[in-house]
């Protein structure tokens, strides 16, 4: 490890607290060559011993229940003094890196408590904390990417040039520690109480994508801390320790973690006794300092009485300013809680926007002579549009997005989507279309489907590396019984089916077995993000489908949909939704929208399409409406005041009036129509919020069989 030694100066508030002190902390004092020969022997020794034990980190060792609380019961009282220490050492250079670097050695030994109590076989066959089968993982993966922050922090702070006020520092140190409490607490409630939300990181026994990444992060945080320490100058004795610290960090994570292959295993024991190694650096070279200091209290007992009655008078003012730094830490729990507003924000931001875009709408086209109103009108609505935009990819989240399955004739869509894959893939790949005559009609989301087949061509372009032949094809297949069994999420029946082949490198078999799980892929960094065929996968399965694949590496790769039959024919089938006339006529349409203005708006486009609205504000007034006369169309939002959502209005209004047509609104980005069955859902429509008034033409025709 390379020791820069060509650092700024020290500064100036430490400089000036280091000439008035009769000796130096370790934070100040300026690190020897013999020090820093020292300190890159130990690296040095460590990188080789690290590298020896990689090809036998995964040898199985004898099972020791007793070794995570003894080994972690040492860390923690190692971790707890050390953090003491340079607490102590804060309160006298008023440093805000010393505080940094206090606090991350508090959140090591907290951390530790919940992940020593929830091992396997430590203090019970399953810990005693709660959780589930993750939660010790991801403890582990907490608490190694914590860590680094701390120090990455301590190295942004140490080279600054003024030291804290002396009132400040004792709240300063309340308020760090509060702040640690509060992230392990939150951390520890995460793990038990919303284990099952959580991601796994182990299954059977392997890591998963989501703890490979963990891992990576980690180990980059770790390096990150050791170049910035370096880059900013390993000049203080400290300096050089933290570095150190770092450096076999990276070789605990190594052993316990990356190179190994399960618990109790070579690996297991010495990347944990990396970590203990690497926790002692510090606290041995603090106890040495505090040894010489010592030494030399005979000599300035005079000295420091002044400075004990300082601490007595700061003991006092720490009791009472506790009760101001509870309130604080209260105040903070609170504020957690804002994350569980999300939803809701997402929901009324879409309302709001519904009303500009609306209102935007039929000013732009009421005013179509005055060109300010056109210009300024359109600018408006756009920036409108993109908010909601912005909002539907902040919220729908995993593109969870509603299904609108419907008879679709295959040729039709391919042949029209096949002009858009041409400009998609280049003029150096050939696009070939083999489609069947008697192809079946299929049930299925086009817009989906159509998302689909895009993301298998962008695969195929660059598996052929931008040149090549790419081939669709359709066709019909019957899969029986027999593939049944050997497929458990098939059922045995007729498919239609898309093929699409390419000319490129092919798939490895290693890798052919994990191309649809989520974040896998091949690609380098920044190229792939290893969700496109885990999508395909979930929408194949979510439609009912079934998705396969077959590769010869050298030869090329065939992805093959098959997608649902429908009963229709394929001359019934449409490639996309066509209405002649989206116009109404005079059909009665019952408005049901708990925001006044935003029902102003929907009664203003249904009433500028022809139709004749009745209006609601919530569940009991629109069944009311429903009972005095006749009504075509049922539009409600899905929220509603009053404690009755859209569906339950709906399913109590189909109960009663059967042939009633329903179209759903909803601001939320996730809600789905088919969350259940019977009168709520059949035949419905959904319309996601901010709409325009083309799109609400649309609804509405749709479920009047004009669209």
């Amino acid at each position: 490890m390379a020791m820069r030694t060509d650092a700024a100066p020290l500064p100036q508030g430490m400089e000036a607290i280091s000439e008035t002190a009769p000796v130096d902390f370790i934070a100040t004092a300026a690190a020897t060559p013999r020090q820093r020969t020292l300190a890159l022997g130990v690296v040095a020794v460590s990188a080789v011993v690290f590298a020896a034990l990689i090809p036998l980190a995964k040898i199985k060792l004898a099972q020791l229940p007793a070794f995570i609380p003894a080994y972690e019961s040492a860390l923690l009282i190692t971790d707890l003094v050390t953090a003491v220490l340079l607490l102590g050492q804060f309160m006298k250079l008023r440093s805000r890196a010393m505080l940094a670097l206090a606090a991350g050695y508090l959140f090591d030994a907290l951390i530790m408590i919940p992940h020593a109590l929830s091992f396997p076989g430590g203090f019970g066959p399953a810990g005693v904390i709660g959780g589930g089968n993750q939660t010790t993982v991801w403890l582990y993966a907490l608490w190694h990417a914590g860590f680094p922050l701390f120090v990455i922090a301590y190295a942004f702070l140490k080279n600054e040039t003024r030291p804290l006020a002396a009132a400040m520092t004792q709240p300063l140190a309340l308020a760090a520690a509060a702040f640690v409490c509060v992230v392990v607490g939150a951390m520890i409630v995460a793990v038990t109480q919303f284990h099952d939300e959580l991601p796994p990181l182990l299954v059977n026994g392997a890591y998963s994508p989501t703890y490979v990444f963990l891992l990576g992060a980690t180990w980059c945080l770790s390096i990150a801390a050791v170049a910035l320490l370096w880059w900013r100058g390993l000049r203080s004795v400290l300096d050089v320790w933290v570095a150190v610290v770092m450096s076999v960090w990276i070789f605990d994570i190594g052993l316990s973690a990356v190179f190994n292959a399960a618990r109790y295993d070579l690996g297991f024991y010495a990347g944990r006794f990396y970590g203990l190694l690497a926790a002692s650096f510090v606290l041995v070279v603090v106890l040495l300092e505090n040894s010489g200091l010592f030494s030399r209290i005979a000599e300035t007992a005079e000295a420091l009485k002044g400075q004990t009655a300082q601490l007595k008078g700061t003991v006092r003012d720490t009791l009472a300013r506790q009760a101001e730094i509870e309130s604080q830490l209260r105040q903070a729990q609170k504020m957690e809680a804002i994350g569980n507003l999300t939803g809701g924000m997402a929901h009324d931001f879409n309302n709001l926007l519904a009303i500009v875009i609306g209102n935007l709408d039929m000013l732009v086209n009421r005013r179509k002579d005055d060109g300010d109103v056109q210009e300024l009108g359109n600018e408006a609505r756009d920036a409108a549009l993109q908010g909601a935009d912005l909002t539907r990819r902040l919220l729908a989240f995993a593109r969870r997005q509603p299904l609108e399955p419907q008879q679709v004739n295959l040729n039709d869509l391919i042949s029209n989507h096949a002009q858009l894959l041409r400009r998609l893939l280049g003029a150096q790949i050939e696009v070939k279309l083999h489609l069947s005559a008697g192809v079946w009609p299929a049930i299925i989301d086009p817009t989906q489907l159509e998302a689909a087949i895009t993301n298998l061509a962008a695969n195929a372009r660059d598996a052929m590396s931008g040149r090549g032949t790419l081939t669709i094809a359709t066709g019909n297949r019957q899969l029986d019984e027999d593939y049944a069994a050997s497929h458990p999420e098939v059922t045995a029946g007729d498919y239609a089916l898309i093929e699409v082949t390419d000319s490129g490198t092919g798939i490895p078999p290693e890798v052919l077995a994990r191309i649809f799980e989520p974040f896998f892929t091949t690609k380098e960094v920044g190229k792939g993000s290893g969700l496109g065929l885990s999508m395909v996968y979930g929408f194949m399965k979510q439609s009912k489908g079934h998705v396969s694949v077959y590769s010869e590496p050298g030869v090329g790769t065939t992805f093959r949909l098959y997608l649902p039959r429908s009963g229709g024919s394929a001359a019934e089938a449409v490639a996309a939704p066509v209405a002649a006339d989206l116009r109404g006529n005079g059909e009665i349409v019952l408005a049901v929208e708990d925001v006044a203005p935003l029902r102003r708006v929907v009664v203003r486009q249904l009433t500028d399409l022809g139709y004749r609205v009745v209006e609601a504000e919530d569940a009991v007034s629109a069944l009311a409406a429903l009972a005095r006369g006749p009504v075509d169309i049922l539009f409600t939002d899905v929220i509603l005041a009053g404690g009755q959502t859209g569906f339950d209005l709906a399913r109590t209004a189909r109960q009663k009036w059967p042939n009633l047509k329903v179209v759903f609104t909803s601001g939320f980005p996730d809600t789905k129509l088919n969350t259940g069955s019977g009168p709520m859902t059949n035949g419905g429509k959904l319309l996601g919020k901010p709409f325009r008034k083309e799109d609400l033409a649309k609804a509405l025709a749709a479920v009047l069989g004009r669209g």
